[in-house]
């Protein structure tokens, strides 16, 4: 019973750190940011694509499947935090997708350390 616990705990997804990302994102990788349309506004990744996950599961993941990404490709979800990105990738690995990251502290992580956004 005990190996129950230790294979709940395993994550299927990276979670990984706003330099890490940018670099990832410079190489290539797609961005997706899971926001709300206002938070996007105050400021975003350049290179981001806008997906709010509060749509609920199943739009967010049939808008997933419209953009036809690569299934080996890396694609980071970010939100202001964290938590929603890590539905988000929880999401589209049930999509299909297999290369997912979550980008650590989300906007708050990013704009905190100096990176470039838009308004």
């Amino acid at each position: 019973m005990a190996n129950h616990n230790e294979e709940a705990e395993q994550i299927p997804y990276n979670t990984i750190s706003a330099d890490e990302a940018q670099k990832m994102i410079a190489s290539g990788a797609h961005i997706i940011d899971v926001r709300r349309p206002e938070e996007w506004e105050r400021g975003h990744i350049a290179e981001a694509t806008l997906m709010p996950v509060e749509a609920g599961i199943y739009l967010f993941g049939n808008a997933l499947q419209t953009l036809n990404l690569p299934q080996e490709e890396p694609v980071i979800f970010t939100c202001a935090s964290g938590h929603r990105s890590s539905l988000a990738c929880e999401i589209a690995l049930l999509t299909g997708l297999h290369n997912i990251y979550n980008m650590q502290n989300g906007m708050n992580g990013w704009q905190s350390r100096g990176l470039p956004i838009e308004r």
